[in-house]
């Protein structure tokens, strides 16, 4: 009989789904028949109404008050604030959490997200279960307090950063281990020739290639910046990634271009676009940012999430793969810069980019899982 594991992540933004997708990926790929990996919404499948619908509210929220969301974060972050916020969710989500463990009889339990870490972590005790119960960590630099949980078995961080923010926040050295931030199989593929991906995603295979990603839901500032870029006249082809914002595709499709571009929806393949790629402009989401580097991508950061994701665009820049840059005139006159004949700095950000890369983060933590499972106490309930 296959054992069972339970992955907690939340819609409230794309990074904690897509590293619990590369997780449960990497156990279909290694452990096919030995493992059942569901993946739960632990907020919208278990908190009460109206936060069950916090992945609704979190776009607008973050799209036209980044200001009061970097203050919610900073201030859920205080020592003596962030108690207070437990009790808030334990009351918002901790009878659903409760019912939704009870249906799914985990033999391993996994946390991709903040708010569901420390409830979860008492709710499955609570219930008298001995199952292993783990944090994958996805902020890559400033993590907040909520991540760690001094009392999880184990807390899988991406990078030393998180760890050492990890260690200041309580969490045990010998719980603590740096395993990279998973990113799906995919990236992972055998890597052709850079010419022959553009062909086969009918681009211009000689020509310099600019990836501008804003999100699955398009976020930022996107048509802005395409227009910059294509008003500086780069020589280069510009690949704009709209997400589901059809309004915004709509609007960029109606445009007049003076450079190359191709406008795309919402994808499935975006390996083969940032593999075609020299360069990518995007939002600091991590995941994002490590698919990139799995790439050997470059980045120009357009904008980032005060609090949540500051920490992020501190990685990127400390790494040397990239820079932030907000305006849309400033990341048109980085790229022409960087594109210029005989500026050799993509080629050398690239080469930094394949050296901080851990494409294997994923299968790395199915095999970390694995082992974890496999000393974890039998029987799994204490009153058995």
């Amino acid at each position: 009989m296959k054992q069972k594991i339970l992955i907690l992540m939340s819609d409230t933004g794309g990074g904690h789904r897509s590293a619990a997708e590369a997780i449960q990926a990497a156990f279909a790929h290694d452990f096919p028949d030995r493992y059942d990996v569901t993946l739960k919404d632990g907020i919208a499948d278990a908190a009460i109404f109206p936060f069950n619908h916090a992945a609704d509210w979190y776009l607008p929220i973050t799209t036209y008050a980044e200001g009061g969301w970097g203050a919610l974060f900073k201030a859920s972050n205080h020592p003596r604030i962030a108690p207070s916020a437990l009790r808030l969710l334990d009351l918002v989500a901790s009878r659903g959490l409760d019912r939704l463990i009870r249906d799914a009889a985990p033999d391993l339990v996994v946390s991709v997200h903040p708010l569901l870490t420390t409830i979860a972590r008492r709710v499955l005790r609570a219930q008298g279960s001995r199952a292993p119960f783990v944090v994958v960590v996805t902020d890559l630099f400033d993590a907040h307090r909520l991540w760690f949980d001094p009392d999880a078995d184990l807390c899988l961080v991406p990078t030393d950063g998180a760890r050492d923010r990890a260690l200041k926040y309580g969490m045990a050295e010998n719980k603590l281990q740096v395993a990279g931030l998973p990113v799906h199989l995919k990236f992972l593929a055998n890597i052709q020739r850079k010419t022959r991906t553009r062909e086969q995603l009918e681009l211009d295979p000689q020509r310099a290639t600019i990836l501008l990603v804003g999100g699955g839901e398009g976020m930022g500032q996107l048509y802005n910046i395409a227009r910059a870029i294509d008003r500086a006249q780069l020589p280069a082809q510009l690949v704009i990634i709209a997400g589901r914002n059809k309004a915004l595709r709509e609007k960029l499709q109606a445009a007049a271009w003076h450079i190359p571009v191709a406008i795309q929806g919402f994808i499935t393949n975006m390996p083969d676009w940032m593999r075609a790629s020299d360069v990518i402009v995007t939002k600091a989401g991590p995941g994002t940012i490590m698919e990139a580097i799995a790439c050997g991508l470059p980045i120009i950061l357009s904008g980032f999430l005060p609090g949540q994701e500051e920490g992020n665009v501190t990685f990127v820049e400390s790494s040397g793969v990239g820079v932030l840059r907000r305006k849309p005139e400033e990341i048109a006159r980085v790229l022409s810069e960087w594109l210029a004949p005989g500026n050799d700095a993509l080629e050398k950000m690239s080469a930094r980019a394949r050296e901080r890369a851990r494409p294997r983060a994923a299968l790395e933590i199915a095999g970390i899982l694995n082992a974890v499972l496999a000393t974890a106490p039998n029987p799994k309930r204490i009153n058995e």
